[in-house]
């Protein structure tokens, strides 16, 4: 009975934790629970990054990518997960030739680390947007396969696709 008590808390409290909220962070839907991973998609404005220009008209896109109890290759929970690629595409059904897409890059912030990247909008509107997750494999992370230490193989690109309003209206 306590030890599913402490795993509770221990789930509750990391993902209260890793939750987008830095000073302006809009979270853009609920977490995403799939293959041991919670993804919670986001975005905030006037975000500077090192060696990254923004556009005139762009938001701060963002992917809080970490560790449930159900993950199987080694990263504790509560943990961010590195070495992901994770591809963005944004679409606006009233325009239907709006359509922008690119990568989010691992950063970090006061927050923590996240994948992030500037992408642009065409002004006020409903937004749809669509995130593919690749395995740390796209970036050449290896992983043990032997009986002692070894893990199962790395999951498929984990798709997410969520709505929002920019801006937002609260």
């Amino acid at each position: 009975m306590r030890t599913g008590l402490a795993l509770a808390a221990v789930l509750t409290t990391a993902s209260v934790a890793f939750w987008p909220g830095g000073a302006g962070a809009v979270v853009i839907g609920g977490p995403l629970l799939r293959d041991g991973l919670e993804i919670i998609p986001s975005y905030q404005t006037g975000i500077q990054v090192d060696r990254m220009a923004a556009p005139e008209g762009s938001i701060h896109l963002e992917a809080s990518i970490h560790a449930t109890a159900g993950e199987a290759h080694g990263f504790p929970v509560g943990a961010w997960i590195s070495y992901l690629t994770v591809n963005y595409a944004l679409t606006r059904d009233d325009i239907p030739t709006f359509k922008k897409s690119g990568l989010l890059y691992p950063m970090t912030s006061k927050e923590g680390p996240h994948y992030a990247g500037a992408a642009e909008l065409a002004g006020p509107g409903t937004y749809n947007v669509t995130y593919i997750i690749s395995p740390p494999t796209s970036h050449g992370m290896l992983r043990h396969t032997d009986k002692a230490s070894g893990v199962g193989e790395w999951w498929k690109p984990i798709t997410g696709t969520w709505t929002f309003t920019y801006p937002s209206p609260k």
